[in-house]
């Protein structure tokens, strides 16, 4: 839990607001207390999408959804105003650990914890479908441990069995590790697609594991509807029911009722309180105990403007301690998670492979920390991209897209329903969804259909101005922007493969709008590079790259492991694995030159930044000493030009190698640490210029970041707030 700062309410309804629990792509939780002492936790919607007819209905859903619903296993609704100036939901607080957590923090739940939990998971679900509702977003996330069992939380995407709700057609909407095949294909949704969300959930609390892998949104979905899960670790009972709740036709899933039997004849334990591993317990015991340690909520301080940085609340004088703050915060949100694309990013400890000695770092300290030109914590996140442009910042989450000022102040908002697409498959991942040609923004994402979609949105005011659709009616969802050359645009979506569901990509020409060429694959893309000032594409599977020619066609194709590829010198850049980059000849594929000791791709970042320069690149080499140094090679030749050793990176949530995330605009190369610490660099020298450390100690991971128009922008889900750097650094 966060103490509650100059943008949050002190009072909402009859509850006194006491603490941020966390914040959301609609509004904010808090923790609450009424009168007579009754703690809830406070949902209450951000005010500027309040004033969005679409979003205040949704949520007017939501809340009904959620007092429809009572039961030994859920979280039942205590008040409620959905029709406020600014709506809020309480219900009521459940002293608990989410799954997600507990599972990271402690490991795989013991089979007879499981077994319960499926138990309480299956009669939680019950109650959902017996109101006429499907959940649809049921994860570990969702469900809180808490001492008299699991609870399920979370009605935000809810809708009633027979309706097809307010999204509009093609808006896959849901987690996609957790989604139901039929809910991944954006087909008619029956209660048994929660049964399906159940299985993989009752999975990871056995495995420590989602089960149909990580990745990219699109190819978790890729592998939910086309492949079938390793179910071998788990003991035989839940192997059984594990496998019935993942039956690809949701006619053959059991029912709840029959779920909550088949745990009854494995039998659970008998003490209420002794279904969790005591590890856990002991922490769930703790977030309980922590809510008579709550300080009082800190007096209101002098409202801060958009455009600068609020200031910090006073302390109050009664503070709880780390461990109930730590142990709180768990009791409503799970921490991220990064995903990872198969295995083909190193995340071992450097060696020091080419036997260099670790070189002198320059100190952290030395480097001046740049000033925010401005903050804005009221804009939806998280996002999945951002577009730094001449006058406005946009960013891009699943059911929105909003832009904001030079001033940080709003500018125009486009949702879903105005759209007539949903822009991204799964939000939680932060990857490139559209491109700026200029003139025009181009959103990637599923129109009616469902099927892919492109959209041109005008920056200045978020007017829609065309709609593109290829002819192919089992092609839906994108996985990824590719870029736009040459007047076309290039698109990764799901679908349409040659003979099976597979992946595509689709070329647009944005003049004419309509398909370029259209191809279609079995396996799953991961990534696509364009070659400047030519015709051909690479894209790439996990085990293989394929050139493809100005028609759609395939050139060339080798059996080659690479991942972050791109292009630049007139040449395919693949990195390995290994630590080696290879420049391939976009004729016939042959290897021109080799470059060892290149640093990887983060997970969801860049490994390369590439300059005005076409024939440099930026990029980073791994040091022995596990640090990095910056540099730029020689794309004709493959020779490094220098090598500059870079500060250390502090703590942070990656372990081992973390790899390159690099970003080149305004003559400055930008890099994040694993400390999620910015570093502004000057391209030539490699020197560090400012450095921003406001958001350390954040999950690099699940940052979204873009550079341009003088500026540099930097979103964090959680806390929700949006900062906004000079390239200059102040």
């Amino acid at each position: 839990m966060q103490p509650l700062d100059g943008a949050d309410p002190r009072q909402v309804g009859p509850y006194t607001l006491v603490g941020r629990l966390g914040a959301g792509g609609m509004g904010a939780v808090y923790l609450g207390r009424s009168a007579a002492g009754r703690t809830v936790a406070v949902k209450v919607i951000r005010p500027e999408v309040a004033e969005d007819a679409g979003f205040r209905q949704r949520f007017r859903l939501e809340v009904d959804a959620a007092r429809r619903v009572s039961g030994a296993f859920t979280a039942p609704v205590v008040d409620a105003d959905p029709e406020a100036a600014v709506p809020w939901m309480a219900t009521a607080f459940v002293p608990g650990l989410p799954l997600r957590q507990a599972v990271e923090r402690h490991g795989p739940l013991p089979a007879g914890t499981v077994r319960t939990l499926a138990a309480g998971l299956a009669e939680a679900l019950g109650e959902v479908h017996r109101a006429g509702l499907i959940h649809r977003d049921l994860k570990p996330g969702n469900v809180l441990l808490a001492l008299d069992g699991p609870h399920v939380i979370d009605f935000g995407i809810s809708r009633a069995a027979d309706a097809g709700g307010l999204t509009t057609t093609g808006s896959v909407i849901g987690s996609a590790p957790y989604m139901s095949p039929e809910q991944a294909l954006d087909q008619h949704l029956t209660p048994a697609s929660d049964v399906f969300s159940l299985g993989s959930t009752v999975a990871f609390a056995a495995l420590g594991r989602n089960l149909f892998g990580e990745g990219a949104g699109a190819a978790v979905l890729f592998r939910i509807v086309n492949t079938e899960p390793d179910l071998g670790e788990l003991p035989a009972d839940l192997r059984t029911l594990v496998a019935a709740c993942l039956a690809k036709n949701p006619a053959h899933r059991p029912t709840p009722r029959q779920l909550v039997a088949h745990v009854a004849q494995a039998g659970h334990p008998a003490d209420p309180e002794g279904w969790l591993p005591p590890a856990v317990a002991t922490e769930v015991r703790g977030v309980r105990s922590v809510l008579t340690e709550l300080p009082a909520p800190p007096p209101v301080p002098p409202p801060a403007p958009v455009d600068r940085q609020p200031p910090v609340a006073p302390v109050p004088s009664r503070r709880p301690s780390r461990r109930a703050l730590l142990g709180l915060g768990g009791a409503v949100l799970a921490a991220g998670a990064a995903g990872t694309a198969f295995a083909l990013i190193d995340r071992g400890t450097p060696t020091g492979r080419h036997g260099a000695a670790p070189p002198e770092r320059p100190n952290a300290a030395d480097v001046p920390e740049a000033t925010p030109l401005w903050q804005n914590r009221q804009v939806t996140l998280p996002c999945v991209q951002l577009l730094s442009l001449d006058g406005v910042v946009v960013g891009i989450t699943a059911r929105q897209v909003w832009a904001l000022g030079g001033d940080g102040k709003p500018a125009w908002t486009l949702d879903d329903t105005t759209a007539g697409m949903n822009f991204a498959i799964d939000s939680s991942q932060p990857r490139p969804v559209a491109g700026f040609d200029g003139h025009r923004i181009h959103l990637a994402g599923t129109g009616g259909g469902p099927t892919t979609a492109l959209l041109a949105v005008d920056p200045a005011g978020g007017r829609p101005d065309g709609k593109v659709t290829p002819d192919r009616p089992k092609a839906f969802g994108v996985s990824r922007f590719a870029g736009i050359r040459g007047g076309t645009a290039y698109v990764l979506g799901m679908g349409q493969g040659q003979r099976q569901t597979g992946t595509h990509l689709w070329a647009v020409d944005l003049a004419a709008r309509r398909t370029a060429w259209f191809h279609g694959e079995d396996a799953l893309l991961l990534e696509a590079a364009l070659l400047p000032g030519g015709d051909r594409v690479l894209v790439s599977t996990a085990d293989r790259l394929k050139a493809l020619d100005g028609a759609g066609g395939v050139a060339w194709q080798a059996g080659l492991q690479s991942f972050g590829i791109t292009a630049g010198g007139g040449r395919f850049l693949t990195p390995d694995k290994d630590g080696n980059l290879t420049a391939l000849d976009p004729a016939d594929g042959r290897p021109a030159w080799s470059a060892p000791g290149i640093a990887g791709p983060r997970l969801h970042g860049s490994a390369f930044a590439h300059g005005p320069d076409d024939s440099l690149l930026h990029c980073l080499w791994t040091d022995a000493d596990g640090g990095y140094s910056v540099g730029a090679l020689d794309l004709r030749s493959g020779t490094p030009l220098g090598r500059t050793p870079l500060p250390a990176d502090g703590p942070g949530t990656g372990a081992g190698a973390y790899g390159a995330d690099l970003l080149h605009a305004d003559d400055t190369l930008y890099r994040i640490g694993r400390d999620a610490v910015v570093w502004a660099l000057d391209p030539g020298t490699g020197r560090p210029r400012w450095k921003y450390s406001g958001h350390r100690g954040s999950d690099p991971s699940a940052l979204t970041w873009t550079a341009g128009a003088g500026r540099l922008c930097v979103a964090v889900p959680n806390p929700g707030v949006l900062t906004v750097l000079s390239a200059k650094g102040a």
